[in-house]
Formats: C-alpha cells, structure tokens, sequence
C-alpha cells in the first residue's frame, strides 16, 4: 500500500515525519520525505504541464527518443 500526503505546515510536517518514523520497526517504508519536492511551482512554470514530476515505474525503461521515433515510423 502507498499513501501519499502533501502538508503546507512545516511544523505539522517535522511532527507527522516523526510519528511515520516511530513505526519503521514495524515494516514501514518512508519513501521520499523531501519537503522541497513538493513545494508549489512558481507562476512562471504553472503555463503548462510538467511531467517530469511524475514517477512511473512501468515507464523506467522506456527510452523517450526512441518511442517519439517509433510513433513517427509508424506514421
């Protein structure tokens, strides 16, 4: 199971990352607590989509050039 969960609080964050912390014994899995990664994007980057912030585990191996280059061959 995943959960993921975005805080604005800086305070509430420290304080829910050391709860999540207290259960590590128990099998559980931080697996990225970074408070910059979820920061709101600037006005200027908001214009358009970013996928790039998108981790996609079934697309790791997929070469982005190569497939534009399929898709075009196809045509």
């Amino acid at each position: 199971m995943r959960l993921t969960i975005d805080i604005s609080n800086e305070q509430l964050f420290e304080k829910i990352v050391w709860l999540l912390n207290s259960f590590k014994n128990e099998g559980l899995e931080i697996v990225d607590n970074n408070k910059e990664s979820f920061k709101p994007l600037s006005k200027s980057k908001q214009k358009g989509l970013d996928f790039s912030s998108f981790k996609i585990d079934s697309f790791k191996e997929l070469d982005g050039l190569k497939y534009q280059k399929k898709i075009r061959d196809e045509w």
